[in-house]
């Protein structure tokens, strides 16, 4: 039995509450402000004024892309396109003859010398011996270089789903788009469980250090399969090594689904798997985000559904036939449009939701016609921050006008919960906390403030991680507050977010991550 003591508990059971003790046993809450006279064997932690929030929640990355990143050679600090292919050229330098490259990260819209997507001429530069490989950051989007498709023999083709970009000649550019991708990305080795746990460790050991202990994360397809790498989840997370992980089911594992023994949010406390993932449209930056207006000075360019209207029907139909609910990648008004009709068409079942991941681009028609409906949004606030202006000027002065609508969905009755999306976006909860109330660019955060109405206030964003992640989780009684019964997760946080400056909510340390009772991170350069 433990009591952690002298600090500020925020309990996110309403707005202002807090207490300054809680007791906490076999890690679950078992009272708060209690006397620490009546409990002299308790052990006595002292968080020395520090802040303390149930701990935050995720609900969307991509835990073993996000440890691969850390792993591998990472061009999304880069801030030219020369300086990323010198990168490249550097690591190329120190391989093997002849050896495989892939590499992660870039953003072009970053570069201030030439914001243009990665081709096969640029990488052939660096290397015509070494089959290389780069993924743009939105992953939806990759580039190779001769070697890799001479290996790969990538011949033009067309793809369900995906593009392979070919130039005005009709000369494959070495730029693949969505399920196109996969031509390149799945002729890389199948990893082993070893390295996908090591992934899963970095990934993990990376998000206690910002205050992170769980998330919602789609990894079921791209490592060992599905029960590969979900035995591997479970090898790695546990007591020992707390931290609790949701898992998506990508549709394409389906079969393999449904022939286990494996249900709906079953598992333990650290594993538990999740609704049906579905990607329905692209990216803005890849410019195959399905829009209704189409694209600047591309009317006629929609971009791209990733499968056709009666796959995607046979899909909902499938996970409704199991019981299960669906997660769906929609990016486009459009993509919106044509998914929130089929899932009124098929409904899930009762006490549960379907999870609307990203929807960047709505307008109110679209929103007064999804009101009342099962929907849980699953929103990223930190893409705001990374995609404006530029996505404004890909889409045009059409672009659908209750954009990253935040503040209109609550406000409609539906449920909301953070995430990042990392690797695409750094997994800080603290930065996507400062997005959604003050609604500034990377480039200028203290600047002009996009779509400002729809602006979360602090109390609001800091629900996304916990209560709102909870909800997502099924998990409304047991985690995602600080209240006897809850899990004992905790954030501590070196500055009370309420009373900074909102401007600085993302300067904000932690000290301390707490986990099933145990203290897994200790900012040693606060103490």
């Amino acid at each position: 039995m433990k009591i952690y003591e002298n600090a500020r508990f925020y309990t996110m059971q309403q707005e202002g509450d807090f207490v300054q003790n809680v007791l906490v046993q076999n890690g679950v809450i078992q009272g708060l402000d209690v006397d620490p006279d009546e409990y002299l064997d308790a052990k006595r932690i002292d968080l020395e004024g520090k802040t303390v929030f149930p701990g935050f929640v995720d609900s969307h990355i991509h835990l073993l892309w996000y440890g691969q990143a850390l792993a591998r050679l990472n061009l999304s600090e880069t801030t030219s396109k020369r300086e990323a292919l010198g990168l490249i050229r550097r690591r190329v330098a120190e391989l093997e003859d002849a050896a495989w490259l892939f590499v992660e990260g870039y953003d072009e819209n970053k570069w201030s010398d030439e914001a243009t997507i990665i081709t096969r001429w640029d990488l052939d530069e660096v290397s015509q011996n070494h089959p290389i490989l780069v993924r743009r950051i939105d992953y939806h989007s990759v580039s190779v270089n001769s070697a890799l498709i001479d290996v790969a023999q990538l011949v033009p083709q067309e793809v369900q789903g995906g593009e392979m970009v070919l130039d005005e000649s009709g000369v494959f550019t070495g730029i693949l788009r969505d399920n196109a991708t996969y031509l390149a990305t799945d002729r890389f080795p199948v990893p082993t469980n070893e390295e996908i746990s090591a992934w899963l460790k970095l990934a993990v050991r990376d998000l206690w250090q910002k205050g992170v202990t769980g998330a919602h994360s789609e990894d079921l397809h791209y490592f060992n399969g599905f029960m590969g790498t979900l035995q591997a989840f479970r090898d790695t997370l546990s007591e020992d090594f707390p931290f609790r992980a949701q898992l998506l089911i990508h549709n394409a594992e389906f079969d393999v689904f449904e022939r286990s023994n494996e249900r709906f949010m079953d598992g333990d406390s650290f594993v538990e798997l999740d609704s049906m993932k579905i990607f329905y449209d692209g990216t803005v930056g890849s410019r195959t985000a399905y829009m209704s207006a189409g694209y600047k000075n591309s009317p006629d360019e929609h971009g791209l559904k990733i499968q056709t209207d009666e796959e995607f029907e046979s899909l909902v139909k499938r996970a409704r036939k199991v019981g299960l609910p669906v997660a769906i990648h929609i990016l486009g008004d459009a993509a919106f449009r044509d998914v929130i009709r089929m899932l009124k068409k098929y409904p899930p079942k009762a006490g549960q939701h379907d999870r609307m991941i990203h929807t960047p681009w709505l307008t109110d028609e679209l929103i007064e016609e999804a009101k009342g409906m099962p929907l849980l949004f699953d929103i990223q606030p930190q893409f705001l921050s990374s995609d404006l202006p530029w996505a404004l000027d890909v889409l045009g002065e059409n672009y659908p006008k209750r954009a990253f609508a935040w503040k209109t969905l609550l406000e409609s009755g539906f449920s909301l919960a953070g995430g990042s999306d990392a690797p695409i976006e750094i997994p800080n909860p603290l930065y996507g906390i400062h997005a959604a109330v003050m609604r500034t660019a990377n480039s200028d955060l203290t600047g002009t403030r996009y779509f400002e109405a729809e602006a979360l206030s602090v109390y609001e964003a800091i629900s996304l991680y916990t209560t709102g992640s909870a909800s997502a989780s099924y998990k409304p009684n047991s985690r995602g507050k600080i209240a006897p019964g809850f899990a004992a997760d905790f954030t501590v946080l070196e500055t009370d977010p309420f009373k900074t400056k909102k401007e600085n909510l993302r300067l904000i340390k932690v000290a301390k991550t707490i986990v099933d009772d145990q203290i897994v991170y200790s900012n040693s350069s606060l103490l």
